[in-house]
């Protein structure tokens, strides 16, 4: 089935009861409205105050699976059938994976890229409860939802159009087919030790590249979705979804923590003068990073399925439809 008559064939499908996308609008409303109360002493001296209490300290990850369920139903009354319902395995060791993958940036910025004039990091937590195992639950929601997201949001995104984005290339051999991912390869070798090597929080410009430029040529050598193998096939859809997904991520993940009780905050002195410049918590150049991140976060997804692909429903007969293989960002 070719990749225009299966998308005529879901058009063609009942539309999926939009259960998920009214649940998420309703939590979204519910949960941002609590919020602001909290915020503004609304809520002070009344009922709602525990729970305002709670939701302060915590709107960041609740606020982000009502996302989530924002998400599954739009694309569940896009596709005229629930996604969830068909790749709930492949979200579930997605969430669970999401967690340690996150680990890794938080492990790279607390022991390696400390400013050594302040002594502070690129990012630091504030008002995190004191015992860790008063953390635990928030780390599995807050850091579980970061790909989930991500990949979500970018495969939205290509449902709106983006994944028709490219140009006719060349499949034969070629310098240019050949060189490609090694040139990539040798780029990640470069980027990828400067965090641990330099040590400063200017290693934010590389980390957010290297990782991807080392695992995405051993995507495409083993023949996993990968950026350079679509690039090598004229598609751009899927690299630009990927960092508009992070892109609008990013711009949540700040509008959320800035007031939040729990939260994060950057220090970022190498910008210089553009510090000040800020959304939110966030100095407004170190939004690009958010791009970079949500390439880079898929590249290392694409990666663990070489191992976590026996776990994943539906992934062995990834490479029969068509669909996912052209424009999946999950």
């Amino acid at each position: 089935m070719g990749l225009m008559q299966d998308i005529q064939v879901r058009a063609q499908r009942r539309r999926w009861p939009p259960i998920l996308l009214v649940a998420g609008i309703t939590w979204l409303v519910i949960f941002q409205g609590v919020h602001f109360g909290s915020v503004l002493g609304l809520t002070q001296g009344t009922r709602l105050a525990p729970f305002a209490e709670v939701m302060r300290a915590n709107i960041t990850p609740l606020a982000w699976c009502a996302y989530l369920l924002l998400l599954l139903g739009i694309l569940a009354v896009r596709d005229g059938r629930s996604w969830l319902w068909r790749y709930w395995y492949r979200f579930s060791v997605c969430w669970i994976w999401s967690v340690p993958a996150w680990c890794y940036f938080d492990w790279m910025n607390f022991y390696f890229m400390r400013d050594k004039e302040t002594g502070l990091r690129a990012w630091e937590y504030i008002n995190l409860p004191p015992l860790f195992e008063d953390r635990v639950m928030g780390y599995l929601v807050a850091f579980g939802a970061i790909a989930p997201g991500m990949f979500l949001t970018a495969e939205v995104i290509q449902r709106l159009g983006f994944w028709k984005i490219g140009w006719t290339a060349a499949r034969k051999e070629s310098p240019v087919r050949r060189g490609l991912p090694v040139g990539v390869l040798i780029l990640g070798l470069v980027l990828a030790p400067v965090p641990i090597v330099f040590g400063t929080p200017l290693s934010n410009l590389a980390i957010w590249v290297g990782t991807w430029a080392v695992l995405d040529p051993i995507n495409y050598w083993y023949g996993r979705p990968s950026i350079v193998g679509d690039w090598l096939e004229g598609r751009l859809g899927r690299t630009l979804a990927l960092g508009a997904g992070g892109l609008v991520c990013g711009f949540l993940w700040e509008f959320w923590n800035f007031w939040a009780y729990t939260k994060w905050e950057y220090h970022l002195r190498f910008l210089g003068s553009w510090e000040q410049y800020k959304y939110f918590e966030m100095p407004a150049a170190g939004l690009i990073g958010f791009i970079a991140f949500g390439i880079e976060t898929w590249a290392m997804w694409q990666a663990s399925l070489l191992i976590l692909a026996p776990f994943v429903e539906g992934e062995q007969h990834a490479a029969g439809d068509e669909a996912l293989a052209v424009y999946s960002c999950v």
